[in-house]
């Protein structure tokens, strides 16, 4: 019970620097739509994948997620449509969000696309007080059982790509709904870049970055280096942390500091199926508690579909 408490006060303090109870993920990066919706259809093809999170692993109350996420495009690639469900828990409270996109790509030079895209769909946020210990039973902040409430949730975004570059630019939270005694997450904006240098026939380099920011807290920054290995491997590593790019209001400017870093790899078992693994070092007080998150991603090919006989880089 008291790991329970302490790491729900921590992650409410956390809450502050990452969409307070947000999903935290690292392999976004072999996933864009579960921070984009213009991401939806890009890939123009029908795939489907699914992470599961555990963070600081062997902590009681520490944040676990499931999360699905589908996409594929329609009319000729000029359309993309996506459904992503999210499933969130940590301590005492969970949101489980479900959001259908859809997008449009533009095509905007001979190997550029721009695409829009818009989600919306709901959350359910639950807390159950029973998981608490109060000072005050009878505090009327806390429910003494089980409470939830379903709120409307949205996102929208902008991506550029090409076959070695890609930008984009979302928002996330936007409809910034509030319930009683849950904490529902404030708007939150991402922007993140890459590119894949051609290394030689059999390897390619593929720096990458990711700033999100809340425009209250310190901004976050992850750091993404990858090698692809003759078009099946991924082997990366990734760096996250803090950074004050932006004024913030009444916030201590230590807080948000949560500095980690991050192996990666990716394998593509066949052109359909891949799967994926990070590993995440806490580089503050939480650092014995390490982070697990593990993905398996699915291709829909036709038998003599030749599309995905090498991987897509973004």
């Amino acid at each position: 019970m008291r790991q329970i408490l302490l790491i729900f006060c921590l992650w409410l303090a956390a809450g502050a620097v990452y969409a307070q109870q947000s999903a935290q993920y690292t392999q976004y990066i072999f996933n864009g739509l579960i921070i984009n919706p213009a991401y939806a259809g890009t890939k123009e093809i029908l795939n489907a994948n699914a992470m599961y999170r555990s963070q600081w692993a062997g902590l009681e109350g520490a944040p676990t997620t499931q999360t699905f996420a589908a996409d594929g495009a329609l009319k000729n690639n000029r359309l993309g449509v996506g459904l992503q469900v999210v499933n969130d828990k940590v301590g005492a409270q969970g949101r489980l969000n479900i959001l259908a996109s859809g997008s449009v790509h533009l095509p905007v030079s001979y190997e550029g696309r721009l695409s829009f895209g818009l989600a919306g769909g709901v959350s359910q946020y639950s807390i159950d007080g029973s998981m608490l210990k109060t000072v005050n039973p009878n505090d009327p902040a806390i429910p003494n059982s089980k409470f939830s409430s379903l709120l409307p949730d949205a996102q929208a975004g902008v991506y550029f790509h090409t076959e070695q570059f890609y930008a984009g630019f979302s928002g996330a939270n936007l409809i910034g709904a509030k319930s009683d005694y849950v904490l529902t997450p404030e708007r939150h904006y991402f922007l993140t870049s890459g590119y894949v240098f051609n290394l030689g026939s059999m390897v390619k380099f593929k720096p990458s970055f990711l700033l999100k920011s809340d425009f209250k807290a310190p901004t976050n920054l992850d750091l993404n280096t990858f090698v692809l290995f003759a078009e099946r491997l991924w082997l990366g590593a990734s760096y996250r942390t803090g950074v004050h790019l932006l004024p913030e209001a009444s916030l201590d400017k230590d807080l948000g500091m949560k500095n980690a870093v991050a192996g990666i790899v990716e394998l593509y078992l066949t052109k359909k199926i891949k799967i994926g693994y990070a590993h995440d070092f806490t580089l503050t007080g939480l650092s014995e508690y390490a982070s697990h998150e593990f993905s398996l991603g699915y291709y829909f090919l036709k038998k003599d579909d030749s599309r995905m006989l090498t991987p897509r880089y973004f």
